[in-house]
């Protein structure tokens, strides 16, 4: 008897609750612009990456990369002027371009490349190597 109780008393709190919220509340939905791209050309398409920080924009014969936290243009991508529409896949890190006319599909690779400023720093081998190994580690 005591579990059948608790129950009814559970559901009379919920059904309480919901009768208890007054409906037709008057809502505001709050907005501001939070910036405007000025491009060269007119974009066709655009697409944003899954994490959000980058938002790609399709225009005749380039992709514009911008990115969210330099609120910048920070790459262009030259591809084919008969592109026209374009997707992103996120399993792959990629973004698929292709035109309504024409049978061709081009899959652009995204791969980010940081640039770390390694002057002043403790280094083996010769200043001018080809390649540079940074290790970032925490000896504690």
């Amino acid at each position: 008897m005591k579990k059948a109780s608790t129950i009814v008393g559970i559901a009379l709190v919920v059904i309480v609750s919901l009768v208890s919220v007054p409906s037709g509340i008057p809502a505001e939905v709050v907005w501001t612009i939070g910036g405007q791209l000025d491009l060269k050309t007119s974009p066709l398409d655009i697409c944003a990456s899954a994490d959000g920080k980058w938002l790609y924009i399709l225009s005749a014969g380039e992709v514009a990369v911008y990115s969210f936290a330099d609120d910048t243009i920070v790459n262009r991508i030259a591809i084919d002027k008969a592109f026209d529409r374009m997707i992103y896949v996120k399993e792959k890190n990629a973004l698929v371009v292709a035109g309504r006319s024409g049978n061709t599909v081009q899959i652009i690779q995204l791969d980010v490349v940081h640039q770390f400023v390694l002057s002043g720093l403790p280094y083996k081998g010769p200043k001018n190597a080809p390649v540079t190994v940074a290790v970032f580690s925490d000896y504690q």
